[in-house]
């Protein structure tokens, strides 16, 4: 059985599908599974993936949104751990044994999610735009107070324990954006997170993008749903698991 789940949710990414698959593959670490989600594409993503039907368990389905697309996948998984990788986004070799050997090594430490910084490149993957490094914070109770004014974590660089997903509930669906924005914030009232300061996963980012679709004014009604069901949440918490103020973030990685 897979110790880790790779879900790669599509809606029309021929173009980029196969960077990401590949990108899985060519990992140090061996013991995964690759779960394609083809969220109702009408391209030529089916025909692209023919090459790897020996590698990858592909599924097709009616077009839900991201949200449905990553729990279709979740609910057909079987790692102990679950990646989300964006299918026009690219691991970095060591993402998975890096995560891994973390999540391992601190089980019993109340982890329930990894993220990392990572690159921002250009549509061709010919330049890194941008070196993200994302932000330190020296309690858990910070780090949620901060993710409720910014969602600093990149979905492809995640790791997290499918237990903890299943036990506070998946993808809000009625979210068509910001649907991981607002899981990482229910599982952060529950688990603490683990910043790894390297890049892991590299984002593109271009003119026909998902999130460069949707309007502003969308993304604006999206923020302040996402907030306003948090509110209650982070109103509560210094009766949460974050009145303990949470071990220090480790922040360095050796590897």
């Amino acid at each position: 059985m897979p110790k880790v789940s790779v879900i790669i949710p599509t809606y029309n990414s021929s173009k980029f599908i196969c960077d990401a698959i590949d990108s899985v593959l060519n990992q140090n670490y061996r013991n995964f599974e690759i779960i394609i989600i083809d969220d109702g594409s009408t391209d030529d993503t089916k025909e692209k993936l023919i090459k790897y039907e020996s590698k990858i368990n592909y599924y097709y389905k009616k077009n839900g949104g991201p949200a449905s697309a990553r729990n279709y996948g979740v609910q057909r998984s079987q790692g102990e751990y679950i990646c989300f990788l964006d299918a026009d986004d690219i691991f970095l070799p060591k993402k998975l044994e890096i995560q891994v050997s973390l999540l391992d090594q601190y089980r019993h430490a109340g982890i329930g999610l990894l993220y990392s910084d990572f690159f921002c490149i250009d549509e061709y993957d010919y330049t890194i735009l941008k070196y993200y490094k994302c932000k330190d914070f020296s309690s858990h109770k910070k780090a949620l107070q901060y993710l409720y004014l910014h969602n600093y974590i990149n979905t492809s660089t995640v790791m997290v324990k499918k237990d903890y997903i299943n036990q506070i509930g998946l993808f809000d669906e009625e979210l068509r954006y910001l649907e991981d924005y607002d899981l990482w914030i229910r599982l952060g009232m529950e688990h603490e997170f683990y910043h790894i300061a390297k890049p892991l996963v590299k984002t593109r980012s271009y003119t026909n993008s998902y999130r460069k679709k949707i309007s502003n004014t969308v993304k604006k009604s999206y923020i302040n749903k996402v907030k306003e069901k948090a509110k209650t949440l982070l109103d509560n918490l210094d009766t949460a698991i974050c009145k303990k103020d949470c071990c220090e973030f480790k922040n360095n990685v050796t590897k």
